[in-house]
């Protein structure tokens, strides 16, 4: 790729289709230099966010199960009973749902139901009990571009991208919790194109 104002950084995957939306958005952000930051995902990448976040929140000690499953290294698809709910979850759920219930907005790595109180940002519907499904980063149509000093900014020349029509731009979320712009594209090819 042959980038002058986008930079990728170090250990990002990318996909063709994120790949070809990031070079038609280059010119986009001539003088606003900006760093893609994340791109394909994979679940134990999605899991590893979830615990990131967790800390900065001061939360990753809130559920036992959630402790328990990460000192043991717990598969991201096992399940524990919780006798004060009466309910078999995600050993994770009720950690990435308090999440949401924080207003930092992530995906699970595997679909999962919302536990708490969650309305997600520009809408007024409640979430909880509803299947949130995984990132479109797992799927190989999402990338982040690092809002560094001037998040604003960065979201205006994402909508002056989105609006020229050129740059396969499905969906975008300006994210000041994770000072980030997501970005939806277009799939070109297969299921992780």
């Amino acid at each position: 790729m042959n980038l002058k104002n986008l930079h990728i950084k170090d250990g990002v995957h990318l996909t063709s289709s994120i790949s070809r939306t990031i070079e038609c958005m280059d010119k986009f952000f001539e003088d606003e230099k900006s760093e893609i930051t994340s791109g394909l995902r994979t679940e134990q990448d999605q899991l590893k966010i979830i615990i990131q976040k967790l800390i900065r929140h001061g939360k990753d000690h809130e559920f036992v199960e959630f402790i328990e499953g990460v000192e043991n290294h717990w598969p991201i698809d096992k399940t524990v009973h919780l006798n004060e709910i009466n309910r078999d979850l995600f050993w994770w759920a009720r950690s990435f749902s308090r999440l949401l219930n924080l207003g930092d907005i992530v995906n699970p790595p595997i679909p999962c139901e919302v536990m708490f109180d969650y309305i997600r940002p520009g809408s007024q519907a409640n979430k909880k009990g509803e299947i949130i499904q995984i990132s479109n980063h797992q799927r190989g149509k999402s990338f982040d571009i690092g809002g560094g000093k001037n998040l604003i900014e960065k979201s205006k020349r994402v909508v002056k991208a989105i609006e020229s029509g050129e740059c396969f731009i499905k969906g975008w979320l300006h994210e000041a919790i994770n000072n980030a712009v997501h970005i939806d594209c277009d799939q070109i090819g297969g299921p992780t194109g």
